[in-house]
This record gives structure tokens, sequence and C-alpha cells, in this order.
């Protein structure tokens, strides 16, 4: 049974708004095979909210969140986003709900061939429609301005840092204006200070643009920092979750055993 963790955190910082859930999940699951990755995923996730999601490498994390956007269809249970299921979306309804989600990968996912402005601009022309090109400069250079990269506007993918060109990626992710963004360890292959940049970046985007996000990661200090929720996840199931500082005091030895070097 999952342990919940009824403290506050001192650090609860999510925005004043609705306690509408955007995204509910009941008994979710999903198997490859033999080999049973999602077991049984029960996450209700409010509005203007930053959740973490905690786990090892193989646990099924990224799998969740593939099934959220319609990637990956769960053999059963219940998955709503905006109140629809769906696993019941046409194609059609997948990719207006898909508008309304941004992704953060990995690699940033940036086009290599294209500068900064041009990533920017593809989404805005090719999903958006958006013919306008003062709307359009409009838009890339606020969503720049806001990780920081306005004076990098016109440099290619490899003339940026690995900061900078997750910066990139997550500018890229925002100038579609989404309501819900999942992060997939956004800190991943940076150094501390480059990490802890990017952390405080997610929690200032949540302020300004009043998102939803869930946030996979295996940086504590990412955790720390962003989430107003930590969902520990271990084989197929959410084990505990709570504020970061209620699970730092968790008895759960596999919830223990994430926290066991922060002070």
């Amino acid at each position: 049974m999952m342990e919940k963790a009824k403290e506050k955190s001192e650090q609860n910082h999510k925005p004043k708004g609705t306690d509408e859930h955007v995204i509910v999940i009941k008994g979710l699951k999903k198997s490859f095979g033999e080999k049973h990755v999602l077991k049984d995923i029960n996450l209700e996730v409010k509005r203007s909210e930053n959740v973490v999601i905690l786990g090892r490498s193989g646990t099924g994390k990224s799998v969740t969140i593939q099934c959220i956007v319609g990637l990956l269809k769960p053999d059963s249970g219940s998955l709503k986003v905006f109140g629809d299921e769906v696993a019941d979306m046409s194609e059609k309804e997948l990719k207006q709900l898909r508008i309304k989600i941004g992704f953060l990968f990995q690699s940033g996912a940036l086009y290599d061939s294209m500068t900064i402005r041009e990533n920017l601009e593809f989404p805005l022309t090719r999903i958006l429609k958006i013919k306008e090109q003062a709307e359009i400069d409009k838009r890339v250079e606020a969503a720049l301005d806001s990780v920081g990269l306005l004076d990098s506007i016109d440099k290619l993918p490899s003339d940026l840092s690995g900061g900078m060109r997750k910066r990139a990626g997550l500018a890229r992710t925002i100038v579609v204006n989404p309501e819900i963004i999942l992060y997939d360890e956004p800190t991943t292959g940076l150094d501390p200070i480059t990490s802890r940049e990017i952390s405080e970046l997610i929690l200032s985007i949540q302020k300004k643009y009043n998102t939803t996000s869930i946030i996979i990661t295996h940086d504590m200090e990412c955790a720390r920092l962003a989430s107003d929720r930590v969902v520990v996840m271990d084989d197929g199931e959410y084990i505990a979750e709570g504020t970061f500082d209620s699970l730092h005091k968790s008895k759960n030895k596999i919830v223990a055993a994430f926290f066991k070097d922060i002070l």
C-alpha cells in the first residue's frame, strides 16, 4: 500500500489556484510480453502542480508519461487528461491533446541543422499553423527570454553548451503555451551548478505560465527544488508519495535509499 506523507513542506511553492485534477490515473497496467512494467498505477495531478516521480532505471517511469500522451496504450485501467480518457481518443483528438502537452526530452531533441530561432518557429508554424511573422517572432523571443537565451537566437545547437541546449529545448516546449509539461530526466548529464539552474528554471516556468508538470528524475536536488509533491516508484507501482521533506523522514527502506545522502 502506498505510504501517504501528510506533513506540509516548508518549501511548498505551488501557485495559488484551482484544485482541479488535470491528470487522473487509476489502476493503470502495462506489460511488454512477460514483463509487467506498470502493475497498478494510481495518481492524481492538480492544475499548477509539479509532481516528481523517483525510481530506479527500468521501473516504468517513462512508460507512464508515454501513456499520458497516447504514445503507448495501457492494457487496463483508466488514464484521463482534462477529464477525457486518453485510450478512447481518436488520432485527431490525440493531436489536439498533444498541443496542450509539452514534452522535454533528455537530449532536448533540437534539430541540429536549424538555428535556435528556427527550432522554435517549427512548432508554431507546423503545429499551431501561425502564419503572421510578427506573432511568431514575439512568441519565439518571449520563450527564449524566459530561459535566458535570447542572445543565442541565431546560433545552432552545436554552438551551445549542454545546459544551454536544455534551456533551448525548454524554450521550444513552452513556445506553444502548453498546459502540461512532461520532463524526462531534465538534468541528466549536467554539472551540479547547471543542474540547479535547470531545476530553478522549471520552477520559474511553473510560476510564470501556471503549468502542470510531471518530472522524472534521479536528481534529488532537482526533486527538492522543483517539486510540490514526490512519488516514489518501485517494481511497477507507486509505493509512497508526499512532499520532499516528509518523504525524507520515511521509514520505508526503498524510499529512504533515495534520501540517504540528503542532509
